[in-house]
């Protein structure tokens, strides 16, 4: 049981197509806050896991209950599109975290691109 004494704190489970993971905020309440294609959502947290192992990946100060929680209500005011390369899952979450937005998946697939080409053409 959750009560609002449960920090905030960023967790993952593999994604449904097998390849990566998605991230969502698990909030005090137990629910889970999430990016998809379709959007911002808060579902539970047994709909967000669908079955998969849940990990935590990191914690939220608890001074910063206040500014997660303004910055989920603005997110769920003011609507915003899923862009794969710089508005995922990952940067939301750590975006409503306070941290600077940014994707760990995304920065590897583009690291080992340019590693890639770069042995093609050396």
């Amino acid at each position: 049981m959750f009560f609002n004494t449960q920090p905030f704190r960023i967790i993952s489970r593999p994604k449904l197509t097998g390849l990566g993971e998605h991230w969502g905020v698990q909030l005090p309440d137990g629910n889970v806050a999430h990016l998809t294609p379709e959007g911002e959502q808060i579902v539970s947290f047994t709909e967000f896991a669908q079955g998969r192992p849940i990990k935590e990946v990191r914690r939220a100060a608890p001074e910063q209950r206040a500014q997660i929680m303004q910055r989920l209500s603005l997110s769920l005011q003011h609507r915003g599109p899923y862009r794969l390369l710089d508005r995922n899952c990952e940067t939301y979450a750590t975006w409503l975290l306070g941290e600077k937005p940014r994707s760990p998946q995304v920065e590897g697939v583009i690291f080992l691109g340019v590693i890639a080409a770069l042995l093609r053409f050396a």
